[in-house]
């Protein structure tokens, strides 16, 4: 029996070979690694491919006005050729910035999900330790690659790390770092903007980003993900416990007094607040393994993890600036 035919005489939909595809580009980025002398499976952590994204932007709590910036590139996506009957070209990139653990890769993610493209999800503090000043060679390829493949959404994480701050002493890092800056924004001046393809630099140190890679025509949207205020914290709180309960099949946390938990998790990251969870919920692990009755998470359970995450926290600062070295 034939397949019905839209009444519009397009072609019937066809369900995309999330498997075959995978293969296909992992074996692509294995050829391009080949080329620069590595082994693809070396490079794991470092760039990671997903064709099809499980985040969404339900999945991300407050962001209000990150979310509805980083959504409105969907169109650029899914439907370049609207850009054209305004006179204009889709966007190519966007920055976004913000605290460690705030969402910037969640972001990218849930874009990647709603606009059904692939996404390349590129570590740059990793890759530029192993590549250093032949990580501009790297990123022209895996943006090429991109490009070919469709839809996508290319994200530079890290993206501080190409000054090679980390790597080189100040004089060599400036002069490596504009190279491999001027070699990216030369592949983002060739990408036909019609392309749907999508490049997202994610840092936590605006500082440390060459003003180049935001000029005009390259990643000029920018994007601020904020540390979350108290109605974003509960939402955080209720959106990883719905999370942890939907996994384990049952209730894990009992009713939470949100005036007593809010005020002592000011200034805390999502990240931050979502460990906060876990660890409550890892001292329950601990409590039924040694056979004692574990009962709900409590507020009380969390404030004392909030107090121990806080006391860990203040240690990661010393040993950061040497005083525990």
């Amino acid at each position: 029996m034939a397949p019905d035919i839209p009444r519009d005489g397009a072609p019937p939909a066809v369900p995309p070979d999330v498997e075959g595809q995978q293969w296909a580009i992992q074996r692509r980025l294995g050829e391009i690694f080949g080329k620069l002398g590595e082994k693809l499976a070396e490079l794991t952590g470092r760039v990671d491919v997903e064709v099809k994204v499980e985040t969404s932007f339900a999945d991300i709590a407050g962001l209000v006005e990150a979310k509805s910036l980083v959504r409105s590139f969907v169109t650029a996506l899914t439907d370049p050729e609207l850009y054209r009957k305004w006179g204009i070209t889709p966007p190519k990139g966007m920055l976004i910035y913000g605290p460690p653990g705030t969402g910037k890769t969640l972001l990218a993610r849930a874009l990647a999900r709603e606009a059904g493209a692939v996404l390349y999800h590129l570590k740059l503090g990793t890759l530029t330790s192993k590549f250093g000043p032949n990580t501009g060679e790297l990123l022209q390829e895996v943006l090429g690659l991109a490009r070919e493949q469709g839809k996508g959404v290319v994200l530079l994480d890290q993206a501080d790390a190409l000054a090679l701050e980390h790597l080189l002493p100040p004089a060599q890092a400036r002069e490596a770092g504009t190279r491999i800056v001027a070699a990216l924004c030369e592949k983002l001046d060739t990408i036909d903007g019609f392309s749907r393809l999508v490049v997202i630099a994610a840092t936590s140190r605006t500082d440390a980003v060459d003003p180049s890679l935001v000029a005009p025509g390259r990643l000029d949207h920018l994007v601020e993900v904020p540390l979350p205020d108290a109605a974003a914290q509960e939402q955080i709180i209720a959106l990883a416990r719905a999370r942890a309960e939907r996994n384990a099949g049952r209730p894990l946390v009992g009713e939470i007094d949100f005036r007593l938990l809010l005020p002592p998790m000011g200034g805390m990251s999502g990240g931050e607040i979502r460990d906060i969870l876990r660890r409550a919920l890892e001292e329950k692990v601990h409590a039924a393994g040694q056979g004692q009755e574990a009962g709900l998470v409590t507020t009380q359970d969390l404030l004392r993890q909030v107090d121990v995450y806080r006391r860990i926290r203040a240690v990661v600062e010393k040993i950061r600036y040497g005083q525990y070295l």
